[in-house]
């Protein structure tokens, strides 16, 4: 209890003295927060920045390189015109493709639109109405014998060719001829374009919400007697389909289309518009992705995102086309990075400086205090007692300083946080749990290093020998 008593006396007999170590560790500890605390602050603001940055991207061809590699070759016509024909054939990714590709840690998500042709024993396709001219006719079922007299050629080759090629020939020839619209699976409806621009919208009932739920045209309702609740049964369109996948009918939409338009696109009124995991799960033949777009977790990978594309095995004529620059996200974000890293030097700096000056000012001031101990010691105190007195009286202008620090960062942590950071992107400013640990243990070795200076000379010496050097 004398030691204690003895301390508080101390602090206030050297006050001038104390009031420098305490001035110094009250600014140590106020830099080392602060500078903490920005550098988390501007840590939270790239992160936020990085949640809110979307980077959508999507596969396309590489023009300019199938052009240089497959150049078009010219072909002059029976009437002496002149056409270009490309000579490259490049296979189109599939479903699987894409889901291939989206198994990445690269991606946030990965937003799916995928169509697939559907048969109903039931439903029929909205007529187009056109004059027999201009009659929009399906070949979906057609034998060869009935393409090659549909287009007018003699071969199975010049089929292909009409057609574009050996995959489209097979899945005509194999599609069923009561084909009654398409399916269309989404996993956001925010990707479907044609509700994005208005050239369908939502009149009646709501967006399909769970697997085995749909929406159709208000037109493909009136042609099929069907109304909200109603369930219709469909299946694929390849003869080898037989799955029935039933459907219940939870909204109505519009085609916003003009009368004319409206005719010469009447299977514009056949959408079926469901869930991707219905669509997905279906099992049904030639299922085609519509619009496939891949959702990065942030700019910083999409180059490795890209390298991956091509290491699962994505054409090199084919490259990833994204919906924003990354420039835009760096203007953004370095400055950032730089206050974070300026920060993170400083918080060290801070320490190392703070903790240099406190050892310094302890030398002298157990130096000062040298006869003080002697006289303690001659009058039979131990080394250890003087030694935690010390101590402790370092331990109390420490948890004043880290008080006082505290506040004082609080105060300051928002001002300063305005000035270095112009946009916060919703970041907090007040003092992290982390931030005031930091100050806390940063105390702590303060008063570590100031005690063990103190022990360290309180032990080195014997009282005869300090009285005698003072005499």
């Amino acid at each position: 209890m004398y030691i204690i008593k003895n301390s508080l006396k101390n602090l206030v007999r050297n006050k001038g003295r104390n009031f420098i170590i305490l001035f110094v560790a009250f600014l140590t500890l106020t830099s080392v927060t602060l500078s903490f605390a920005i550098w988390k602050i501007s840590d939270s603001s790239i992160q936020r920045y990085k949640d809110s940055f979307f980077m959508d991207a999507t596969i396309d061809y590489d023009w300019e390189k199938l052009e240089k590699d497959f150049p078009p070759t010219e072909i002059v016509n029976e009437d002496g015109s002149v056409t270009q024909e490309s000579s490259f054939e490049l296979e189109e990714l599939t479903l699987k493709d894409y889901q291939k590709f989206s198994h990445s840690n690269c991606l946030k998500s990965t937003q799916f639109v995928i169509s697939a042709q559907f048969a109903s024993e039931n439903l029929t396709p909205v007529p187009n109405n056109l004059h027999k001219n201009q009659e929009i006719v399906s070949i979906d079922g057609m034998t060869l014998e009935e393409l090659m007299k549909f287009f007018h050629v003699n071969t199975r080759e010049e089929v292909v060719k009409e057609l574009g090629g050996e995959t489209e020939l097979k899945k005509v020839l194999d599609t069923k001829d009561d084909t009654a619209g398409s399916l269309v699976g989404y996993t956001d409806i925010s990707y479907v374009e044609e509700f994005v621009n208005k050239e369908k919208n939502l009149t009646q009932g709501h967006f399909p919400e769970k697997d085995g739920e749909c929406i159709v045209s208000s037109k493909y309702a009136e042609h099929n007697k069907l109304k909200i609740g109603d369930t219709i049964e469909v299946s694929g369109p390849s003869k080898s389909d037989t799955k029935i996948i039933p459907l219940k009918i939870t909204g109505i939409y519009e085609a916003s289309l003009s009368e004319t338009m409206a005719e010469a696109w009447g299977e514009f009124y056949g959408s079926v518009y469901t869930t991707y995991d219905t669509v997905a799960d279906s099992d049904f033949h030639w299922i085609s992705p519509i619009r496939v777009v891949f959702q990065l977790k942030d700019p910083d990978s999409a180059e490795r995102f890209e390298k991956e594309l091509y290491q699962k095995g994505m054409s090199e004529y084919r490259f990833l086309s994204y919906a924003n620059e990354k420039s835009e996200y760096q203007k953004n974000t370095e400055p950032l990075k730089n206050i974070s890293h300026i920060a993170e030097i400083f918080t060290l700096c801070a320490v190392v400086i703070g903790s240099a000056m406190i050892l310094l000012i302890s030398l002298l001031n157990v130096r000062e205090r040298k006869y003080e101990v002697g006289v303690l010691r001659a009058m039979g105190m131990k080394k250890s007692a003087v030694a935690v007195e010390f101590v402790f009286e370092t331990l109390v202008m420490m948890v004043v300083g880290f008080v006082l620090s505290i506040l004082a960062s609080t105060l300051l942590s928002q001002p300063i946080a305005d000035v270095l950071i112009e946009n916060l992107n919703g970041a907090s400013t007040n003092l992290s749990p982390a931030a005031i640990l930091l100050c806390g243990l940063t105390a702590l070795g303060l008063s570590v290093i100031s005690g063990l200076c103190s022990v360290f000379t309180v032990m080195r010496h014997e009282p005869m020998k300090i009285l005698s050097e003072r005499n």
